[in-house]
């Protein structure tokens, strides 16, 4: 229902004390903890979180009424997409990424979401508020998570653009089938 909307939101750090890579998995395994539960309160629905893998639900409690749920679709290095389920209000995906500067200690963290809300209902909703919302729940996250990377934020910012078609900027390679509610890991 309505546009499809792409919502980036971002912090450049200077001089973060950790690499990029531990950065992107302290994000994945602890968004519960990153995330003000006040906005959005995460838990695991296969198994309790962290660690968060490929294949993982996560339930989404947000603004405190609403729900819905998403599935970890992708895992790599430095970070991690997110596709929501039936009954969440937005249909689409939210990938979180690290992207290394060129200088040591330098380093783009962002949020990026591909969404189309579900309902009517979702998108009045999204246009009385729910957007603001949702900027500060994320900007409130990416604060969080620049402060486990060390150093400084440099500057911050949002975006959102609404088109009949659009991409990620980061493209994902091939992905594997793994179904939903299951890992990509053998347990040995």
């Amino acid at each position: 229902m309505g546009p499809l909307t792409r919502r980036r939101y971002w912090v450049d750090i200077e001089g973060a004390t950790r690499a990029p890579e531990d950065v992107a998995t302290e994000w994945r395994d602890h968004l519960a903890d990153h995330a003000p539960k006040w906005l959005a309160w995460f838990r695991g629905l296969d198994h309790p979180v962290p660690p968060v893998r490929q294949g993982d639900r996560l339930w989404i409690q947000m603004v405190g009424v609403r729900r819905g749920r998403v599935v970890i679709e992708h895992v790599d290095a430095l970070g991690f997409r997110a596709r929501t389920l039936r009954l969440h209000p937005d249909a689409g995906t939210s990938d979180f990424r690290v992207y290394p500067g060129e200088q040591p200690g330098r380093m783009v963290l962002q949020v990026e979401s591909l969404m189309r809300t579900n309902s009517a209902f979702d998108r009045l909703a999204y246009i009385l508020g729910v957007h603001a919302a949702q900027r500060r729940c994320w900007e409130l996250t990416l604060t969080s998570v620049a402060r486990f990377a060390g150093g400084r934020i440099e500057s911050r910012g949002h975006e959102s653009l609404e088109m009949p078609h659009m991409a990620h900027s980061y493209t994902l390679p091939d992905l594997p089938d793994v179904r939903i509610g299951s890992t990509s890991e053998t347990v040995s």
